[in-house]
């Protein structure tokens, strides 16, 4: 098992992830719910990507491949995890601008 190899791509993908999610609240601040969606799809793909890479190294050390730890693979379990709260914290924000802005549309009515 190539542990670096494993963690440059967590890393890689978990720090995509979570630049799209920084994207998407932004693109909720200017109402552009189009933008937001598609970003949050692309969040979405290379999170599952980095949980698929995180899943096959599981699969490998149960079935007795050891794997040797380190300070980079700590980093890159912690990136993802991070993005994964992110995730969820990011999209109720999102809700939360999406609420605010029909409130004020139907407040102008």
């Amino acid at each position: 098992m190539d542990i670096e190899k494993i963690s440059f791509s967590l890393i890689s993908l978990a720090g995509d992830s979570f630049s799209k999610l920084i994207e998407a609240l932004q693109a909720a601040k200017e109402s552009d719910n189009e933008r937001v969606e598609g970003l949050l799809k692309e969040a979405d793909e290379l999170m599952i990507q980095a949980h698929k890479e995180q899943t096959e190294m599981l699969i490998q050390e149960t079935r007795g491949e050891k794997a040797s730890y380190s300070v980079l693979l700590v980093h890159a379990q912690d990136t993802l995890m991070n993005t994964i709260l992110a995730s969820t914290l990011i999209r109720e924000m999102i809700e939360m601008y999406q609420e605010i802005k029909t409130i004020k549309i139907e407040g102008e009515k």
